[in-house]
């Protein structure tokens, strides 16, 4: 890895600027945010690959912006590591040193902490880093910048001075004295608790859509849930169909068969959007349904995940058809 994503490489500069004084100045919360919620994972990377925790992590710091750069919420590329031939994973395109560059996407953080380990301790460049004493953070720091890592000239001292001001070696102490434990991941289910939706407001016995069952997430936190054994998602504020499609593992055409969406193709928060193709008739024991104010039967389809042309058909409708209110919908 030579390149650096340039408004990353500008705060290296800044931060490369500082005095005796400056190493002393306030700490800052985001930054210590950061820490505290990647600290065990760099600890066990440390563990597994022999890389100092604090090297890894103030380089994850600076390269990601405190994880607020583009490529790292985007991405959850923490590390600006490029694609390469030999990457088969998803990619994002932004400049660099050079307009429009391959960047790796992961799937989350923790997969770009151990793609960079593995991007170290496979690199045939860096090999003489794992002759150092694994403490010796500044060595470390050094043997980047010589191994040229970064092209910054400034590059190993910010690396030394986020170490010092953070006490980032406080974790490499912790693995080398046995202190560290490794930490027992949750399914992501059950830390992340899916959003209440109500698309659909009915009175009386009517199923609502926001208390579907969660069976799923995208990689994108799109909870997929079912509704009468059919998959389906609310969509998000700016979600697009070539970015569903694609996140969903779908073509266009079926998504836009499965919802009818004729020529839509931008959706706004809260949009019921089927995965799946749609029932040919209610299930649930529902057999009728009574049209509220404001509804239409591509709502009715929706709700109870029948197809809409089967409505049509059942009901002696068509698409010009005129819906009354209290009129009654056959579902099966």
């Amino acid at each position: 890895m030579t390149g650096k994503i340039k408004y990353i490489a500008l705060l290296m500069f800044l931060i490369g600027t500082f005095s005796s004084y400056a190493q002393k100045t306030q700490k800052k919360k985001e930054t210590l945010d950061y820490i505290d919620r990647y600290k065990d994972v760099a600890m066990e990377e440390m563990v597994k690959y022999k890389i100092p925790a604090s090297i890894t992590l103030a380089q994850g710091i600076l390269e990601s912006g405190n994880g607020q750069s583009k490529l790292a919420r985007q991405g959850n590329n923490h590390f600006g590591i490029k694609c390469h031939s030999d990457w088969k994973g998803k990619t994002m395109r932004m400049d660099d040193d050079a307009p429009k560059e391959c960047f790796r996407v992961y799937k989350n953080a923790e997969e770009s902490y151990r793609d960079h380990s593995k991007f170290l301790k496979n690199g045939s460049r860096y090999a003489f880093l794992f002759d150092l004493k694994i403490t010796d953070y500044k060595a470390w720091a050094k043997g980047l910048k010589k191994a040229g890592y970064a092209t910054l000239p400034t590059y190993a001292p910010v690396l030394i001075n986020l170490i010092e001001t953070y006490n980032l070696q406080q974790y490499d102490e912790m693995v080398v004295k046995g202190k560290y434990k490794k930490k027992k991941k949750e399914k992501e289910n059950k830390v992340v608790t899916p959003p209440v939706v109500t698309d659909v407001k009915q009175p009386g016995e009517v199923p609502v859509l926001a208390n579907c069952k969660v069976i799923g997430m995208t990689d994108d936190h799109h909870f997929i849930r079912e509704n009468f054994g059919v998959k389906f998602v609310f969509t998000k504020q700016g979600d697009d169909l070539d970015k569903l499609a694609k996140e969903l593992k779908l073509n266009k055409r079926q998504l836009v068969n499965y919802n009818n969406l004729g020529n839509k193709t931008t959706f706004a928060e809260g949009e019921v959007l089927y995965i799946g193709p749609k029932r040919r008739k209610a299930a649930g024991g529902y057999k009728i349904h009574v049209i509220q104010q404001g509804e239409t039967l591509s709502q009715v389809s929706r709700l109870y995940a029948v197809k809409l042309e089967r409505l049509y058909k059942m009901n002696g409708l068509d698409e010009k058809a005129v819906i009354q209110v209290g009129q009654v919908i056959k579902l099966r």
